[in-house]
């Protein structure tokens, strides 16, 4: 990254913590319970793009959510191929930022005013666009991975212990997002 595009990241970030809202009273959720959520994440490639479109399949299939939407960021002049809009998928990409690298257009405007239930970060790295959504977001439980910078905007981080791939983040969050609230059915015994 150039120093130019440092020093625009720098003063996004800065200005992001400044109108990060501090009054959200977070209401943890079950994900098997919520009725609709929400993904975000950096598509580098279409192996990133296919492993979250599976985890939105299976959201669909074994907890029967339909309602769920994932917004995509390439880094990226264009839009590759792979991230052509599709029913429960939306994308950015460079040219859809300003010059500080926050994101705007309808598809985030939209994104960041649904009160989805849960919202997932699947980041692995921190993403000033994805930070951005986010902490703007009316999401009532935000979930991502353990990271200073993180804490600003999430209600409940998971720490990767040093794991950096895709699939192991998809699978912790889903195991601790399966186990918040869980009603255990009462013994027989």
């Amino acid at each position: 990254m150039r120093i130019l595009d440092r020093l625009k990241e720098w003063m996004g970030t800065r200005r992001l913590v400044k109108e990060a809202r501090t009054e959200r009273r977070p209401v943890a959720r079950n994900l098997a319970t919520a009725g609709k959520v929400g993904i975000v994440y950096v598509a580098e490639d279409e192996t990133a793009h296919k492993q979250v479109k599976n985890y939105v399949k299976k959201i669909k299939e074994d907890l029967g959510i339909h309602k769920i939407m994932a917004m995509g960021f390439a880094d990226e002049k264009a839009l590759p191929h792979y991230l052509s809009p599709r029913l429960n998928f939306e994308a950015i990409c460079n040219k859809d930022l300003n010059w500080y690298r926050i994101p705007h257009g309808n598809a985030v405007e939209n994104f960041i005013a649904e009160e989805y239930e849960v919202l997932i970060d699947l980041t692995l790295e921190d993403s000033l666009p994805i930070q951005y959504i986010v902490a703007k977001s009316r999401a009532r439980f935000k979930v991502g991975r353990y990271g200073e910078a993180n804490k600003h905007f999430l209600d409940m981080m998971i720490d990767m212990a040093g794991a950096q791939s895709l699939p192991q983040l998809i699978t912790q969050i889903d195991h601790y997002l399966l186990m918040i609230n869980r009603t255990t059915e009462p013994s027989l015994n």
